[in-house]
């Protein structure tokens, strides 16, 4: 009764087909009929009926998400002690450096994982705690020496089981009201979200407070799967991303949430920040603006965004100084008239610089983090003895799931939303927001077309701009140091099925489930059979050709083709359009596929669908299967109906005409046979 429309009279077809063409025929002012068909005609779906009603705005509003369904946080969830993974002590842990009192397994220490002796299946990496005052370098130092150390790793195990734990003490504010007192530690979350997003099953990550008995539940946590957990006092908290509360009072303006004196905008002459400029004066009443970004007011947008505050009433000054040079800032902020005083600051600077986990480079972690993190806390450092009213940091949803391609983002990030909790738990006020993708400007713009639409595939849609700008106004009003504002696409979610990452389960109902056998056989999600004993029936030559058309689809689906027709077995991978993000992406599709541990350099190493096609076969029968006995063929083309007219579906003009699904299905009949 709160949808817009009703449908009746829908009627399915089973069919193989994952492109379909869309009829809509009008048959009354209010109703229109629809017939759903493959590219061949065939029917996949009609609906007698589709009666159209009238809708509110507040329904739309609702069917966008809404406000109150838009703003996120993450909620550490306790885990009954019944509920805990089993813990195998089958092989000792190796631990990298001093062994920590309280593990409850075997352990074995190596000074480096040069020293890792045999195959371990859990190498156990605690990191050491950052100290002194200088945390913006701590924060590269370590960060840099993680990924060189993970890196490391993942190249002398990419084609086992084992797993490397790493552990953080500090780098979350698991329990409420927590400080994060180890903020470089926080980084190092951001980095390794997004190493586990493109080496599923290789990384876990696990936060302690240094007590005997977190220690002795860490196994725990392990033998369970989770990728990400907290440990205190023995309780093993799990990480969740889930709607914040809707707020008490509905959002509005005012002087009182920046106060009366100069607000401090970074990226000030950016998309966003001219945006969100706009927005201060226009609903927050902010009358005196300092907009800082590289090009001062030199950037080219300067001019134009000058004239039009300076028409709205406000006293706009420009200033070209790099908030992550503390002398610098330390000189711009001296410049702030008296009376008129600094009382708010929004940071909103930041760069890409993206890459995939295993070719990240120092330069780039730097380059990144720089603006980002450095600015974030020069600008905390500065101002901490200031009477500020609001402390707004420009965040990303990356830092929380871990975008492919941007450790260095996440890291800066997960670094942000670390030290808004630390200045809360300080008493000075701080917002973090980790923000979805918008749908004009921000980081998001900057993504090619496969990023953009890996973005759309995790479930997430661009946020308009004025949704974004109430959702700002919204957060303003919520007690929590960090949110995030996201428009979540949950049917998305839902359809991943098992492949959704543990951080998202909480946002969809009911048990997470596998996808269905149409759509896993190619994700992996698939319960029976495995591909190769799928497969192992086909003759060789028809073998090939499914697990040829089992790539080219992996490819398309990587590179965000229609359909697997425009992957041509012949071309590069280079010219069909893979880059290193999408390398990874594919790696990991195969990788579900097939079962296999495939290498980071796959497609590198084989750069065609055809020559990749051939390693894989090799992988998976690297030893000669028997051909079928005539029967055999026999008995899977009458299992495949081909008996009735006479036709003899092994035959080679007919297999062709077969696609992946089909070839696998006959193999599979005729072992059942």
């Amino acid at each position: 009764t709160h949808l817009p429309f009703a449908f009746t009279g829908i009627r399915l077809h089973a069919t193989g087909a994952h492109t379909a063409r869309i009829h809509i025929t009008p048959t009354t002012p209010e109703t229109v009929s629809i017939d759903v068909a493959d590219v061949d005609g065939r029917p996949i779906a009609t609906v007698a009926a589709l009666d159209l009603r009238p809708v509110s705005r507040q329904q739309i509003e609702a069917a966008r998400g809404g406000t109150e369904q838009s703003l996120f946080r993450i909620d550490w969830q306790a885990v009954p002690d019944h509920k805990r993974g089993a813990t195998s002590t089958e092989r000792p842990w190796t631990v990298l450096g001093a062994v920590p009192a309280g593990l409850s397994v075997d352990t074995v220490p190596a000074e480096s994982l040069d020293a890792v002796e045999g195959a371990p299946t859990v190498v156990l990496l605690p990191l050491p705690g950052s100290s002194g005052a200088d945390t913006a370098n701590s924060v590269h130092d370590l960060t840099r020496d993680v990924v060189s150390s993970v890196q490391q790793w993942l190249t002398l195990t990419e084609s086992s089981d084992a797993r490397l734990v790493v552990v953080t003490r500090g780098a979350v504010a698991a329990n409420g009201g927590d400080d994060v007192t180890d903020l470089p530690h926080a980084a190092v979350w951001g980095l390794l979200r997004s190493a586990q997003t493109e080496n599923p099953d290789r990384l876990v990550l696990i936060d302690v407070d240094g007590t005997l008995e977190s220690w002795a539940a860490l196994a725990d946590v392990v033998a369970s799967g989770e990728p990400q957990a907290a440990l205190r006092d023995g309780s093993v908290l799990l990480p969740r991303i889930v709607r914040s509360p809707a707020p008490a009072v509905t959002p509005a303006g005012g002087t009182d949430r920046f106060g009366d004196g100069t607000v401090l905008v970074t990226g000030a002459t950016g998309v966003l920040g001219r945006l969100l400029a706009r927005h201060l004066v226009t609903a927050h009443g902010v009358t005196d603006l300092l907009l800082v970004s590289r090009g001062g007011r030199d950037a080219p947008a300067a001019a134009d965004l000058d004239a039009e505050l300076t028409g709205l009433g406000a006293r706009v000054t420009f200033a070209a100084c790099d908030t992550a040079d503390r002398a610098a800032l330390d000189a711009l902020l001296g410049r702030i008239p008296t009376d008129r005083p600094l009382t708010g600051v929004v940071h909103i600077a930041g760069v890409l610089d993206d890459a995939a986990f295993e070719t990240l480079t120092p330069r780039q972690l730097d380059r990144v983090l720089r603006p980002k993190a450095d600015a974030a806390w020069h600008l905390h450092r500065a101002t901490e003895g200031l009477d500020l009213k609001a402390f707004v940091l420009f965040s990303s949803i990356q830092g929380w799931v871990g975008g492919a391609g941007q450790a260095n983002y996440a890291a800066g990030n997960a670094f942000l939303d670390a030290l808004a909790e630390h200045r809360r738990a300080r008493g000075l006020p701080a917002t973090s927001l980790a923000w979805g993708p918008w749908a004009e400007g921000g980081m998001a713009a900057q993504l090619a077309e496969t990023d953009r639409a890996r973005l759309t595939r995790a479930g997430m849609t661009p946020l308009p701009p004025d949704h974004g700008l109430t959702l700002f106004d919204t957060a303003l009003t919520l007690d929590s140091a960090v949110l995030a504002p996201v428009l979540y696409d949950t049917s998305v979610l839902r359809a991943r099925g098992t492949e959704l990452p543990h951080l998202l389960r909480g946002l969809v109902r009911g048990p997470v489930r596998r996808p269905t056998a149409a759509g896993s056989a190619r994700a992996g999600g698939v319960s029976g059979p495995s591909l190769t004993e799928r497969l192992a029936p086909l003759p060789a030559a028809d073998r090939e050709k499914a697990l040829l058309e089992l790539v080219r689809t992996e490819v398309a689906a990587a590179l965000n083709y229609t359909s697997a027709d425009g992957v041509d077995p012949a071309k590069g991978f280079k010219e069909l359009g893979l880059d290193s993000l999408t390398a990874v992406e594919l790696r990991n599709r195969l990788g579900k596929a097939t079962g296999l541990k495939l290498p980071a350099t796959l497609v590198f190493n084989f750069p065609t669908p055809a020559g990749l096609t051939a390693r894989l076969l090799a992988d998976l029968f690297p030893h000669p299967v028997d051909e079928p006995e005539e029967a055999d063929t026999a008995r899977a083309a009458d299992a495949a109906g081909g008996e009735p007219d006479g036709r003899d579906d092994t035959d080679p003009a007919l297999i062709d005409a077969l696609d992946v699904e089909a070839l696998i299905r006959l193999a599979s009949e005729s072992a059942d046979s």
